[in-house]
This record gives structure tokens, sequence and C-alpha cells, in this order.
């Protein structure tokens, strides 16, 4: 978990520093400066990648990274908050195992446990519909039967750099996690949490994936202004 939090700050760190380098460029085209790259080249000799952009390249190029950039954030943002509702999960699944004598089926307190059970995982697929496309694209279900990576565009044109999918919900194709209702056995509820160790491993492997992607878009941002 801590590793996963420390690439992602890592990432958006550059991020940060890129958009102060871009505020830079607008204030120095206000007073008719040249507009300068952090390797001190004018704008006229930008990489061709963003040369063919229509009026202001430069701040073009800003405004659909930082679209990408943004997506990126709202998708990290959720899996960590996925992380957190399978580790509160875990510790409540638990509890309920190691009640001796167990709850007997029917009763109060097993009911509620079950139900408490249901809701975050519940939960934990809701997650997978942030407000954003784009996140959705990397953590949600699969679009309009579209399965494989994104491949980022900028300015309509594909930079050859990939966003891996992270899928984060609930089913056998994200993190496997079973269904649970008030009529779940033991044996149920402890399948549930051997799925629930499982996804909280590869919630952290998928963000790490995740802000390593995140870099590499970054890192050619950096190399294109």
């Amino acid at each position: 978990m801590i590793t996963s939090k420390i690439a992602a700050n890592q990432a958006f760190a550059h991020v940060n520093r890129m958009n102060k380098i871009d505020d830079s460029s607008r204030q120095s085209q206000g007073r008719g400066d040249a507009i300068k790259t952090p390797k001190g080249e004018t704008i006229d000799g930008i990489k061709a990648e963003i040369s063919s952009f229509s009026v202001n390249p430069s701040h073009q190029f800003t405004a659909e990274f930082n679209a990408v950039v943004k997506s990126v954030r709202i998708a990290d943002k959720a899996m960590g908050e996925i992380e957190t509702n399978i580790e509160q999960m875990e510790s409540e699944v638990e509890m309920f195992l190691k009640q001796y004598p167990p709850y007997p089926p029917g009763s109060e307190d097993r009911v509620n446990y079950l139900n408490r059970f249901a809701m975050l995982r519940k939960q934990i697929d809701q997650l997978t519909f942030p407000p954003d496309s784009g996140a959705q694209n990397i953590i949600g279900r699969s679009q309009n039967g579209h399965t494989g990576d994104w491949e980022i565009e900028i300015g309509g044109k594909q930079i050859g750099k990939t966003i891996r999918r992270q899928p984060m919900h609930v089913g056998k194709s994200g993190l496997a996690l079973p269904e649970i209702s008030v009529q779940s056995t033991d044996e149920q509820v402890l399948d549930m949490q051997k799925a629930l160790g499982s996804a909280r491993q590869q919630v952290n492997i998928r963000r790490n994936q995740l802000a390593e992607d995140a870099i590499k878009v970054i890192h050619f941002a950096e190399k294109s202004l």
C-alpha cells in the first residue's frame, strides 16, 4: 500500500513541476518574450509530435496532457479507496470467522455481518464508476466491447505511450470477489476472506503499474515541451 502511494506521488510530482513550467511560459508570452522549454529551446524548436498543433501548440498540448493526468489521478484515488474498503472488509470478516461458537443461521448478529459484507462489496464495485470517462476506462468494466489498453492520443495523434487497463470491479475479470448474502455459509465467508487477500495484493500491483505508465507519459510530455 505504501509502495503504491509513493509511486503515485512521484508521478504526480512531475506533473506539478510541468504545470509550473507552463505557467511560466504563459507569463513570458504575455511579455512578448520567447517561450522556452526546460532545455532552453524556443517553441519553434519543440518536437514534431506537437509541431502541427494549431495556433498555440504548447498550451494545447498541456491542456490535453492534463486531461490524461486528471483521469489517472481520479483512477488512482478510486483504487486507494477500494484498497481501504478491502482492508476494512478483511478485518470484519476475520472478526466474524473468529467468533466461537459461530453465529447461528438467521441470528441478528450474523445477518448484520453478512449484510455489511455485501454492502462493502457493492461499494467497491461502485468506486469503479468515477465521474471521468478516462478513469472508467482504466479501472471499470470494458465499455462497448473495448477491452484493450488506453493508447494515449494528443492532438489526434497516438504518442506511442499506453495506460494499461487495471480493472477493479468485483467480477471475475476484475478483483473476483464472490457474492455474499444473508444465506451465505461460513465456508463461503472463508472463501471471501481468501479472495480479499488476493484482491488486496492485486490492487497494490495494479496501482504501481498505473503509476509506472503515468510516469512514462509524463516523461514524454517533459521532453516535448
